[in-house]
């Protein structure tokens, strides 16, 4: 199915939009019904009749898909090959395992050829071009991920440059390469489009900034895999110009596995765009899987529309946010927009007796300014005691010539948010994310469990 531009585009009809969702779900639901082995059997447990089904309205008659439910049994989320060139696997991805197993997720052959078409409109909408020389800074991983592999893609789809920063981690044949390699590979390619997670990024360009190179064609970050803080955003400005690129666009976006492409900003703060709404739908749902008005935190799912490999319906994908189906006041363009990120949903945890919510850890540390980044750890005082008291630690990394009394002011936060007092230890952003090379650098780490394994 070719992409339906014009149900898209500024200043399209809504009606228009809906209209080629709706039919695109019918299709799939029946697809679905035939040869998906999770949903046939999910659907009969629960006396759901597929054909009842016959808009995105009708949705919520569907039962919401948890995460644990795929990753228990990823192979059961792929439509059954029928020997068909639209079923032909063309390749896997695999899901980071920050929180379980790697699950592989199966693309056809028409799925690839959806997720180029995807890699086109994000493009359009962020401002890449076909004339932009793209550094791709994605890890390379021991399992095919989306981010590395994606971006290359991106580059051949527009018919940019791409030169991959090759980091990572290859434990068989130590292809990757040290940071000063990366910085030095930049400096010698001068691209214009730095791709990858803002934490490294910003490693790499203070690496080329401590060797005097510089970067001069810079004119845009491409920025995913874990949040970038206003503070973040404007350091990493800072450090460009001083590598001689002054005038740097952040674009940040949203990504999933899952998804296999991006949500992405028309311009900063103007929520995150859903590229291709005749693949995939998304909304916020209430506890009941009741889409929730606009302006309402809820939790985020996702619906294929469109595709024959890994099909996801109702997909809890673990975070909540509001979500906006009116055209962007910025650009017009219609699709759905992630406007407000609320963080993980069911990231709570005791501490020192008191159920906290490490999402609000997060959100309130980002919010103290001056605070460029942090990690929160949770440990015991004493490592060989068991029955020893909790510490909540929270290490941050600040920007050059911050005010005196942040860490004091992060205490203050974090205890009127989680009524735990943290110690606030201040670190650099190296010593935060060691070039361990993790596709998303963890900001809650939880020590009790390794400090009361046995040795």
């Amino acid at each position: 199915m070719a992409l339906a531009d014009d149900a898209v585009r500024p200043g399209a009809d809504p009606a228009r939009l809906r209209d080629v969702q709706d039919r695109a779900l019918r299709t799939i639901i029946g697809r679905v019904a035939a040869d998906h082995p999770f949903y046939r059997d999910l659907w009969a447990e629960h006396g759901v009749d597929p054909r009842a089904v016959r808009g995105v309205e009708d949705l919520p008659l569907l039962p919401l898909t948890t995460k644990s439910m795929f990753t228990a049994a990823p192979q059961r989320f792929r439509l059954q090959p029928d020997g068909s060139p639209e079923r032909q696997l063309w390749d896997i991805a695999y899901t980071s395992g920050s929180t379980s197993a790697p699950a592989p997720i199966y693309q056809s052959a028409y799925d690839f050829h959806a997720i180029l078409a995807a890699q086109v409109r994000m493009a359009e909408i962020r401002g890449m071009r076909g004339d932009d020389r793209i550094a791709n800074l994605y890890p390379l991983t021991p399992q095919p991920h989306g981010a590395w592999t994606r971006a290359n893609h991106a580059a051949a789809v527009l018919g940019a440059t791409v030169v991959c920063g090759m980091s990572g981690v290859s434990p068989w044949f130590g292809v990757t390469r040290r940071l000063g390699e990366v910085a030095g590979l930049l400096v010698r390619t001068r691209p214009t489009v730095l791709w990858g997670v803002p934490s490294y990024v910003r490693r790499v360009v203070d690496e080329v900034a401590r060797r005097g190179g510089t970067l001069p064609d810079v004119r845009m970050l491409a920025l995913s895999g874990e949040a970038t803080t206003a503070p973040m955003a404007a350091q990493l400005k800072d450090l460009l110009a001083c590598v001689g690129a002054p005038d740097v666009m952040v674009s940040n976006s949203l990504g999933a596995s899952e998804l296999q492409y991006g949500l992405v900003e028309c311009a900063p703060g103007a929520g995150f765009h859903n590229p291709v709404p005749e693949l995939l739908h998304l909304d916020a749902v209430d506890d009941r899987g009741r889409p929730v008005p606009p302006g309402t935190p809820g939790a985020f799912t996702m619906t294929h529309l469109d595709r024959h490999g890994t099909v996801l319906v109702r997909y809890l994908l673990g975070d909540r946010v509001e979500v906006d189906h009116d055209p962007c006041p910025r650009c017009g363009r219609l699709g759905g927009r992630v406007v407000a990120h609320h963080g993980r949903a069911g990231g709570s945890l005791k501490i020192k007796g008191q159920l906290v919510d490490t999402t609000v850890i997060e959100t309130t540390v980002a919010a103290v300014s001056g605070v460029v980044d942090h990690r929160a750890v949770v440990r015991r005082s004493d490592p060989a005691d068991p029955l020893s008291g909790d510490e909540l630690v929270v290490q941050v990394a600040l920007a050059p010539a911050t005010e005196r009394g942040v860490t004091e002011q992060v205490s203050a936060a974090v205890k009127l948010a989680t009524r735990v007092t943290p110690m606030v230890e201040v670190t650099t952003l190296d010593a935060l994310f060691p070039a361990d090379e993790r596709m998303k650098p963890r900001r809650f780490v939880d020590e009790r469990q390794r400090q009361e394994s046995p040795a």
